[in-house]
């Protein structure tokens, strides 16, 4: 099992009780980082416009900065009031888009990610979580 395999699988064994919020950043910080380190993540970031935004999780006050694209992924611990694009959601609903425990377009389309920036940010992350979760099943 590699590093990243153990990252989701944590995440989706925690995603069957109720999430702490409190954990919740570190164990999206723990998938982002063991993804960064995945020659399968990073092949299907390759033709993903490079990017960043600031992860914010609405629940605990914390964030994310967060970059993707062009063959990276690179996460670490920000402030909530960084730069760049702001995109918020629940420690859940993080849990879940980076785990692949839910769908990228149920969480856009039904308001559970809201992107503060416009609709170029909200396709671009809502592609980039798409090619996480395909990353995965191969």
């Amino acid at each position: 099992m590699t590093r990243l395999e153990e990252a989701i699988e944590a995440a989706r064994v925690g995603a069957t009780s109720p999430p702490n919020p409190i954990s919740a950043r570190d164990a999206v910080l723990r998938i982002l980082e063991a993804a960064s380190a995945d020659e399968r993540v990073r092949a299907n970031l390759s033709d993903v416009q490079a990017k960043r935004a600031l992860l914010r999780f609405t629940d605990t006050n914390d964030a994310i900065e967060f970059r993707a694209g062009g063959g990276e992924l690179h996460a670490e611990a920000a402030e909530v009031r960084g730069p760049g694009p702001k995109v918020d959601a629940t420690g859940a609903t993080w849990l879940g888009l980076v785990s692949g425990t839910l769908k990228p377009w149920l969480a856009f389309t039904r308001g559970l990610v809201v992107c503060r920036a416009g609709l170029t940010e909200l396709r671009w992350m809502q592609q980039v979580a798409e090619r996480l979760q395909k990353a995965y099943a191969e």
